[in-house]
């Protein structure tokens, strides 16, 4: 059943990434027309600056799931390093659980809040206005497929203290 689970998110984290990948594409070829409207052809865009924001707030969030699973995730390890290969194996075990829990929290309290954007209908503060939901829920989803990636590096860390999430 975990191994099932985790192909499941392992997948759902595949498609997070490209995803991730369309939008950062997506936003330079927003700004090459901006740029080529702009200067070419004297005719600004209006969408083009809300239309990069909205793609750059999804893509960062639809990658982090990506750092979490690989472990690509800012590490200080002054204090693993300081202490003995079963304390730190604790540690790092501690930490990802903590990490995991951290990010589910804040899936929990953004999903709450995509719902009232949802169920107000509230929409961005733009010249094309969008619904806001739709873009805070790459938040969401971002944060509770890292808390979910967290949790099992924390349970595939070895004796040796090596884990899939890379420690802390």
């Amino acid at each position: 059943m975990k191994e099932h689970l985790r192909r499941i998110v392992n997948r759902l984290t595949d498609i997070s990434v490209a995803v991730a990948a369309v939008a950062l594409a997506l936003i330079v070829i927003a700004y090459s027309y901006e740029v080529v409207s702009r200067y070419f052809f004297d005719q600004p865009t209006l969408w083009a600056s809300d239309f990069v924001s909205f793609l750059l707030c999804i893509s960062i969030f639809l990658m982090i799931p990506d750092l979490s699973r690989d472990g690509g995730h800012v590490k200080i390890a002054v204090l693993e390093e300081a202490l003995s290969p079963a304390w730190s194996r604790r540690l790092k075990i501690a930490a990802l659980i903590l990490s995991g829990i951290v990010c589910l929290i804040v899936a929990a309290i953004s999903g709450l809040e995509n719902v009232r954007q949802f169920s107000g209908s509230i929409t961005t503060v733009a010249v094309y206005p969008f619904p806001k939901w739709m873009i805070s829920g790459a938040i969401t989803f971002g944060f509770a497929l890292s808390g979910i990636n967290f949790l099992f590096a924390s349970s595939d860390t070895s004796p040796s203290g090596n884990t899939a999430g890379g420690g802390i």
